[in-house]
């Protein structure tokens, strides 16, 4: 194992990729590529280090552009914990130009063909105006539809995020606006934006266009001016009347005109204020509203205007919140600020989601009525088990891919330390995903009642893959026990090697976490890699002729929910002759039956055979005694006879009331067969097993030809039972000696 770790965390041999932007992004070369008509750069200078991009034209040196990296500009990280970042190219219409990836550290895009998938979604932003917004669904107007990265939603949002905010913030500081503005003197300007964003909470609508046969675009700026120095700036060194409230308007873009109509509205009041037009660098037109009147511009208020005969409304929210509607600034003042990052994600899957919650809805249902599932005759939780796996493999597996791994518990490790560091915790990386962030918040509520089973052994989708493929195959290995015990310890330090690899460095991690075939199996539109390939080929036929031995033997994420067992509260219940009766480890094909019947929690995946056998009259021996002498009923756990049978530790709160107060009545009576030397009932079950073992042996059988109790074949040769004579029970038919 440890050197198969050795080769899962050592990169393999890749084709040769042109690294020229990552090693020296301002290189002439680099630049050329995002701009290629352009034939000179300027040095990087300014705030952002921003390039000049120039081109001759008729003889002439004429300024065709910016170019900058998106590093230097805003600081958005992805699920490595690193920025993404892009060399972008912006012409002086505020048009994106070109884009070109220059460096990130994403664990999903460590192959050259992953990387260049992240490439080209990027460039499908080329040619996209500045003041529109991105969207991954159906575009609306002042939208521009791009196709997301499947499996990587992390990594697009954070993408459109670097690039978009990137870009409008460099174009507000150079001016890029459509028309003459853009060639206007900031000499004649009384401020600018950049001035306005530093001192006031200004928000910003990018509106699109106004009328569906014109593609340009509007923009709508407003901001509350409370600074005395401000206010002075923007009315030409003129200040506004003691009793008035100042609020800046500002239109930019190539469809920005004198409104027609402007008044602002708070709750029930309306306002239709004097306006002073000013001068302000980054938009075509503006002017301060002067409210005589009482407004509050702590509270939300709604702008109202009407350009080129449209009639447009936006809510402006304290703090610079822009928004459409009132509802908008009321959800934005109650939820944090990373809900609306992952918004989109939500509206996208919520048929998905909610199908997800009824499918985890209706398996927890099955584990809260269990035991009366059990009860019913012909009924047996297993299978319902088996039939949930083929829903958890079509669903979660191949239809909508949502399997959780070991990197996400290993990231959720990392933001930890870093809130408890630094006080950041970045929810956007596990809420953008919506189905792996459900299935997390099931395994979740689920590990503290009945530990880490629920997910394993029924909602995991690569565990899913492996058992049915398992059952539908003719072979059949096991290993023996003292290897089974041995092995399924390895799980653990490889769980703990990956969690500390991306604590270290995201991508050590996601090199060690190569022993997951999650991606192979449900994501393979991201693997290239042949020798990951090849090993998750491995592990997916290993699973063929074993039971499930990735899953016992391999799995980081199973280690990792298993660890969680610690606090399971809800024991699967054992009776006093569990370990003499063999039944259950028998028929366990997890092996997490120990030889005094006992379960070990934490190779457990609740597969519920034991339980079915718990609670079959017909099958298990105790049960089978009680029935012989007070007769089976659906409450037959409520009677203290049977309750005396179940292990201490095992017994309910409800049990043990009944047991305490059963003892009170009766004056502390001891517990059935406590005084019995085998504790084993003459006829029961756990009896035959024991002949039918010793028969096996050579030994002879203890029962009487009229028995009817007995276990033994027809043809044991010492037992003197009829031809006619039978158990009653199916799981000893037969007489191979399993049992």
């Amino acid at each position: 194992m440890f050197a198969l770790l050795l080769v899962f965390s050592t990169a393999a041999p890749v084709a040769a990729v042109d690294r020229t932007t990552i090693d020296d992004p301002f290189s002439e070369r680099s630049l050329s590529k995002v701009y290629p008509e352009a034939d000179s750069f300027s040095e990087p200078s300014g705030q952002y280090q921003t390039v000049e991009a120039y081109r001759q034209v008729d003889g002439e040196r004429r300024l065709v552009g910016y170019v900058y990296l998106t590093s230097n500009v805003v600081d958005a990280e992805g699920y490595g914990n690193e920025p993404i970042e892009f060399l972008v190219a912006l012409d002086t219409n505020g048009t994106i130009h070109g884009i070109e990836l220059v460096e990130q550290h994403e664990p999903f895009f460590d192959r050259a063909s992953a990387v260049q998938r992240l490439r080209t979604f990027s460039h499908q932003m080329v040619g996209m105006s500045v003041t529109k917004e991105v969207t991954i669904r159906e575009a609306e107007s002042g939208e521009r539809h791009i196709d997301a990265l499947t499996g990587a939603s992390v990594t697009t949002r954070v993408s459109i995020e670097t690039v978009t905010q990137s870009a409008r913030i460099v174009a507000r500081e150079k001016g890029l606006i459509e028309g003459e503005a853009a060639t206007q003197s900031s000499a004649q300007r009384n401020a600018s934006l950049d001035d306005l964003r530093r001192e006031t909470d200004l928000a910003h609508w990018p509106v699109g266009a106004l009328d569906a046969n014109d593609a340009s675009s509007l923009d709508i700026y407003a901001a509350p001016i409370e600074s005395t120095s401000m206010q002075s700036r923007l009315l030409d060194n003129d200040t506004a009347p003691a009793n008035a409230t100042m609020i800046w308007v500002g239109l930019g873009g190539a469809s920005a005109a004198p409104p027609d109509r402007l008044r602002l509205h708070q709750w029930v009041r309306s306002y239709a204020p004097s306006t002073r037009e000013t001068q302000v660098e980054g938009v075509e037109w503006s002017a301060a509203l002067l409210v005589t009147d009482p407004i509050d511009t702590t509270e939300p208020f709604v702008l109202d205007l009407t350009v080129a005969g449209e009639r447009t409304r936006r809510t402006y929210g304290p703090g610079g919140m822009a928004a459409k509607r009132p509802v908008d600034v009321a959800a934005a003042q109650t939820l944090p600020a990373w809900v609306s990052s992952v918004e989109s994600a939500w509206e996208d899957n919520w048929g998905t989601a909610i199908a997800l919650v009824v499918f985890l809805t209706a398996i927890l249902g099955v584990f809260t009525f269990r035991s009366r599932i059990c009860r019913r005759a012909g009924v047996t939780v297993n299978r319902l088990r088996i039939g949930t796996l083929g829903v958890t493999l079509v669903f979660l597996g191949w239809y909508h891919p949502t399997q959780p791994t070991t990197q996400q518990i290993a990231i959720l490790v990392r933001e930890l330390i870093s809130w408890a560091t630094t006080g950041g915790f970045r929810w956007a990386l596990f809420l953008s995903a919506p189905l792996v962030a459900i299935t997390f918040v099931a395994i979740a509520l689920t590990i503290p009642k009945w530990g880490r089973g629920v997910f394993c052994g029924w909602i995991c989708p690569f565990g899913a893959l492996s058992e049915l493929l398992y059952k539908v195959t003719p072979w059949s290995y096991e290993l023996p026990r003292k290897y089974h015990v041995k092995l399924e310890k390895i799980r653990y330090p490889i769980f703990i090697a990956i969690v500390v690899g991306f604590v270290i460095s995201t991508d050590f991690g996601a090199k060690l976490a190569k022993v997951e075939p999650f991606k192979a199996a449900f994501y393979s539109s991201l693997v290239t890699d042949p020798v990951y390939i090849g090993w998750s080929v491995v592990l997916i036929a290993a699973g063929a002729v074993m039971f499930r031995p990735y899953c016992r033997y391999l799995c980081p994420l199973g280690a990792g929910l298993a660890l969680g067992n610690v606090v399971q509260q809800t024991p699967i219940q054992r009776y006093d002759l569990c370990g003499d009766c063999v039944k259950c480890q028998t028929d366990c094909d997890f092996q997490a039956i120990e030889d005094d019947g006992s379960i070990n929690k934490f190779q457990c995946f609740q597969c519920s055979v034991c339980v079915d056998n718990y609670y079959d009259p017909e099958g298990c021996p105790v049960v089978l005694q009680y029935d012989n002498e007070h007769g089976f009923t659906v409450d037959a756990w409520r009677d203290p006879h049977l309750i005396e049978r179940i292990r201490p530790e095992d017994r309910t709160t409800e049990q043990q009331r009944i047991l305490a107060e059963r003892v009170a009545t009766d004056g502390g009576k001891p517990e059935l067969f406590a005084e019995s030397g085998d504790l084993v009932p003459d006829g029961a079950v756990v009896n035959m097993v024991r002949q039918s073992t010793d028969d096996a042996d050579g030994g002879s059988c203890g029962c009487s030809t009229g028995d009817a109790g007995c276990g033994c074949s027809t043809g044991n040769s010492g037992c003197g039972c009829s031809d006619s004579e039978t158990t009653g029970t199916d799981w000893l038919g037969g007489g191979d000696g399993d049992a």
